[in-house]
């Protein structure tokens, strides 16, 4: 007899084992839920209902399975429900259980028991069924009898096939209902715009003396005048307990729910109203806090994306408030201001200090260069957006120096590029045109250079307003004008063999858009007079310049490093007026503030000859905690 190879000895016992855990588990399940079949309209003995309830365990279901519509007579009281339980035909028939006047009510003491599908007949007017405090009554169908409570309280009724939040049901009944005491769980829900509601019908009198309501909210889109009915009764007598209406609606801080005043007496039921709250609630930012007057104005007014904020959570009011807030027009200043004074910065690094082998002054020097800059900053203090900015351009110059230790210098800025407000659907299309010059003196001891000018911007901007329903967009073209002034004063001394250059300077600035009219969107299009920006940037550095060279090739290497301040005021503030003539409050925006310090760096190689000049690259950086600036630029320079 051959032995197998001890891997599939291993195989098979695995296999084995598999087999029993799963025949255990299936085992488990049948003792655990099983069918218990009432098929003898006795009161006692095999296959009668006192046997399956005597039987019954927890998650078992009792089922009904007679040819015909059967009455079983008690002669005394059934065994207590309790665990969970629930009932059942097997084909559509009725059963009656007749009490006969001497058994005592079904008493349902334990657990979570579905009691539809039974029908309970007595000569007595007395409860058919009593529910213990502790018991959770569920169920979407009919129970034919009188119900109440046990004792003083009734327990929990909650419609739908189980407790489970979200489970939808009609619980019928065919009788009376007392919930003094207990407590109404029912579910709403909404659903690609349809609403649904457990619900509790009664043919005869529904009491609910001091019952407790428990309101669970399904789904996302509950909206200001939906309704849910949920008891409809022959009668209804008492009074709903806590919490009294209005309640909350979860996620929606401007909803509440309300009983429904336009139903008869004998039903009960909810709406959902606004709650008057106002929309600064959700909101901190300045910004957003002026654009939400905005929308005070016009609530109430049937304006359909008002009315759809109304209904919204409190995130996409923010959103919303970020979309029509004209934040972008303010951020231009900033953004510009700071595009003016790193355009400065560049020109200082070509034209500053600037000496060439083998050409004795008066020496002429041109150049031209080719740029590209990115810049970002981060929702500041007040939470007005940030932005994201992207441009490129030409900077051309020309310049002559004299023997004297004087140079000047005239230069341009051609460029263009884009903003993107961050998070917020707001583009901005820029174009600038600048120029200005520069004179330079250098001494024995220290140098001096000054520089100025000016320049024009054209603005083509883009605000959506997809984020509030039935709006679109609004669009702005404009113009604007720059001014900028910039001194520095330093030392040069050498030191292991590096040329050390510790400076002070001062930039000014000055930024103005002209008159903003949007078209657009009728109801959140802006008007404005357009603005200014003023700044004052103090900078104290240090620079590091060290040539060298390898035949007839000279290359120069400039590092310099240091700190600058804003000492004016960095946000700009717009006053705008909105189209839609239903709006009495002026809208205020504040620029981003990107800060008042940051650190910089600036570094400049003069490298190989190049269509018969010198070749040279720059890089320019500065950063903070909240924004930074990066540009890159590449060209060559000619000296004769």
């Amino acid at each position: 007899m051959l032995k197998e190879p001890h891997s599939l000895v291993l195989r098979n016992l695995r296999r084995c084992a598999l087999l029993a855990i799963l025949g255990s588990a299936v085992s488990v399940q049948s003792a655990s839920s099983a069918d218990l079949i009432v098929d003898s309209a006795a009161d006692s003995g095999t296959g009668s209902l006192r046997e399956a309830l005597t039987n019954a365990a927890a998650g078992d279901r009792i089922v009904f399975d007679f040819p015909v519509d059967t009455t079983i007579t008690l002669s005394s009281d059934l065994p207590s429900i309790t665990g969970n339980l629930s009932f059942t035909t097997r084909d559509p028939i009725n059963v009656t259980i007749d009490r006969a006047g001497v058994a005592g009510a079904l008493n349902l003491a334990g657990g979570t028991i579905d009691p539809t599908n039974l029908n309970v007949a007595n000569p007595v007017d007395d409860p058919d069924f009593v529910v213990a405090s502790g018991v959770t009554v569920v169920g979407n169908g009919t129970v034919t009898g009188d119900i109440g409570p046990s004792g003083t309280a009734f327990g929990t009724l909650s419609p739908g096939a189980n407790a489970n939040a979200g489970t939808i049901g009609i619980f019928d009944v065919d009788g009376d209902l007392d919930l003094t005491g207990g407590t109404v769980q029912l579910d709403l829900s909404t659903s690609g715009g349809t609403t649904t509601s457990d619900r509790v019908t009664v043919s005869g009198t529904a009491t609910v003396d001091s019952a407790d309501l428990s309101i669970r909210f399904n789904g996302d889109q509950f909206a200001a005048g939906q309704t849910f009915l949920v008891l409809d009764a022959g009668t209804i007598s008492g009074t709903l307990s806590s919490p009294t209406p209005p309640i909350d609606v979860p996620d929606r801080p401007f909803l509440e729910l309300v009983f429904d005043s336009s139903l008869p007496a004998n039903q009960i039921g909810f709406a959902i109203q606004d709650n008057g709250a106002p929309f600064s609630t959700v909101v901190t930012g300045c910004n957003q806090l002026s654009a939400v007057e905005v929308f005070e104005d016009l609530r109430g007014s049937s304006h359909t994306g008002v009315d759809a904020l109304v209904n919204s959570a409190g995130e996409t009011m923010v959103a919303a408030a970020n979309a029509i807030s004209g934040s972008i027009y303010p951020s231009l200043i900033g953004a510009e201001i700071v595009h003016i004074q790193n355009n400065i910065e560049s020109i200082r690094d070509r034209v500053l200090l600037q000496r060439y082998d083998g050409v004795r002054p008066p020496a002429i020097m041109s150049w031209a260069r080719a740029y590209g800059v990115s810049a970002s900053t981060e929702e500041d203090h007040c939470e007005t957006p940030g932005y994201y900015q992207e441009f490129g351009g030409m900077e051309l110059g020309l310049g002559l120096s004299n023997k004297n230790g004087l140079s000047s210098h005239l230069f341009a800025h051609l460029g263009g590029g884009k903003l993107e407000m961050s998070g917020v659907e707001q583009h901005a299309d820029i174009e600038s045109y600048r120029g200005g010059g520069s004179i330079e003196y250098v001494g024995d001891s220290l140098y001096l250079l000054a520089a100025g000018g000016g320049g024009v911007q054209t603005y083509d901007v883009n605000r959506s307003f997809s984020v509030i329903e039935g709006s679109t967009a609004a669009q702005s073209s404009f113009d604007g004008t720059a001014g900028f002034a910039y001194f520095e004063t330093g030392t040069v001394f050498v030191w292991q063999a590096i040329s050390w250059v510790p400076y002070l300077g001062l930039h000014g600035s000055r930024v103005e858009l002209d008159a903003i009219n949007e078209t657009g969107d009728v109801d959140f299009a802006l008007t404005n007079p357009g603005g200014s920006g003023d700044s004052m940037r103090g900078v104290l550095g240090l620079g590091m310049e060290q040539s060298g060279g390898l035949g007839n090739v000279v290359a120069t290497t400039r590092v310099r490093f240091g700190w600058m301040h804003e000492y004016l005021d960095p946000n700009e503030i717009f006053v705008s007026s909105v189209a839609n003539t239903s709006v009495m409050s002026q809208l205020t925006d504040r620029g981003v503030d990107a800060g008042r310090d940051w650190g910089f760096v600036r570094a400049q190689l003069d490298l190989f000859r190049f269509l018969g000049g010198q070749a040279s690259i720059a890089y320019q950086g500065q950063a903070n905690s909240r924004s930074s600036f990066n540009s890159l630029a590449g060209g060559v320079q000619w000296v004769r």
